[in-house]
């Protein structure tokens, strides 16, 4: 006894297949989305650390300081009025920024020796730098 079944017309088919292959699609979107905040590392909290940014700001700040003083009484002075600056913005932030230079030999040329402390509750970073007037 032989049964006779009916195939599905061709158009039917290419119905099925289609709503078959959106719906993988959408199902592997979806489960991508999910799974994305696993597999990606989040590093942005080392780069945003506002402390090394003003670190590195600090020293920049320091070397054209000293690039711009015209002379050896004026490299002094705009050193020290620097150094107040970085203790009244330290305060402001909650820092601890310690600014020591000296100026050797000061005539036609001079060089400032830094040296750089900023401590946080995140950050300790120090640094020794020497600048070359003018």
């Amino acid at each position: 006894m032989a049964h006779l079944m009916r195939s599905l017309p061709s158009s039917s088919k290419g119905q099925f297949f289609i709503v078959s292959a959106v719906s993988i699609v959408i199902i592997l979107f979806f489960i991508g989305r999910w799974l994305e905040p696993s597999t990606v590392p989040d590093t942005s909290s080392i780069a945003l650390t506002e402390e090394l940014f003003t670190f590195d700001n600090v020293k920049e700040k320091a070397t054209a300081v000293v690039k711009g003083s015209e002379s050896c009484e004026e490299l002094d002075y705009n050193l020290q009025e620097y150094k107040n600056f970085l203790n009244d913005f330290a305060r402001e932030k909650n820092y601890q920024i310690g600014f020591v230079y000296s100026i050797e030999p000061c005539s036609s040329s001079a060089i400032a020796r830094v040296n750089l402390t900023l401590v946080s509750e995140k950050v300790n970073a120090k640094s020794n730098f020497s600048i070359q007037w003018p």
